[in-house]
């Protein structure tokens, strides 16, 4: 199995000493920037860091391999921030060989200190989503698990479904939904499984079924591989995703109770 990493890119206006210089002067109680791993003093928590060249806003604001798809999450980037990207002298990119919850926690409070002494804005690379500054200093340290797992998942449209891009951060399957399901159907549903395997951790097996809520259609669900990105991208999932196809009525007793 491919091993699944979090990874996050940061484009900051510091050059290398300046950002180790202003980090010790701001975090030196609490962080250390040893041999390009960044760690928590107090809980001896770390992640890799790497340095790498600048990017246009262009490029930085799109992810190749979801050329073909159109992400429907994350925030509009305004044009100021674009136009700071731009002028930006490197990328800092944050590295976790662990995933799950509290791993994203961990490398979401990581990010808020170099945001804080300089970033510009966010990406989350094993996404492919990116955020304003302000949105992740808001919610990076947030109790609400939607509001943790809305960091670090897109929603993408593909040509022949929907799905879910970032679940693997969380050591999780992502969804998808077929294409001719309603959009606005399609995004509460996915929301709603992939929040409910985050809180409740069920064994799921093909031919369950899943219903988000009394009023919406019943899905039986059937496990794929990930199919839309390469298996040395960030992007891939190496736990697949869970397909979920609308039930006819007759067929809702095998429902999954949530």
């Amino acid at each position: 199995m491919t091993t699944n990493r979090i990874v996050i890119s940061i484009p900051i206006n510091l050059d290398s000493r300046e950002i180790a210089s202003v980090s010790v002067s701001r975090y030196g109680q609490d962080y250390e920037f040893i041999d390009r791993v960044l760690r928590s003093i107090a809980t001896n928590e770390s992640c890799e860091i790497e340095i790498g060249e600048r990017v246009a806003a262009t490029v930085f604001n799109r992810d190749a391999s979801l050329t073909h798809a159109v992400k429907f999450t994350g925030d509009k980037i305004n044009a100021a921030t674009l136009q700071k990207i731009d002028d930006h002298q490197q990328v800092i990119y944050l590295i976790s060989t662990a995933i799950g919850y509290d791993a994203c926690l961990q490398i979401a409070r990581f990010a808020q200190i170099l945001l804080k002494i300089g970033g510009i804005t966010i990406k989350v690379e094993s996404a492919g989503i990116v955020h304003e500054k302000n949105r992740w200093l808001a919610n990076y340290d947030s109790d609400d698990v939607f509001e943790i797992y809305s960091l670090f998942v897109a929603l993408v449209e593909a040509d022949d479904y929907y799905y879910s891009c970032g679940m693997h951060n969380f050591g999780k399957a992502d969804v998808a939904i077929d294409i001719a399901e309603d959009i606005g159907l399609a995004i509460y549903v996915m929301n709603v499984f992939n929040y409910y395997r985050l809180t409740e951790s069920p064994i799921l097996q093909d031919s369950h079924a899943f219903q988000p809520d009394i009023e919406s259609p019943t899905y039986q669900i059937e496990w794929i591989q990930d199919d839309q990105a390469e298996t040395n991208s960030p992007l891939f999932n190496s736990y697949g995703r869970w397909y979920l196809k609308r039930l006819k009525e007759q067929n809702y007793h095998l429902k999954i109770n949530n």
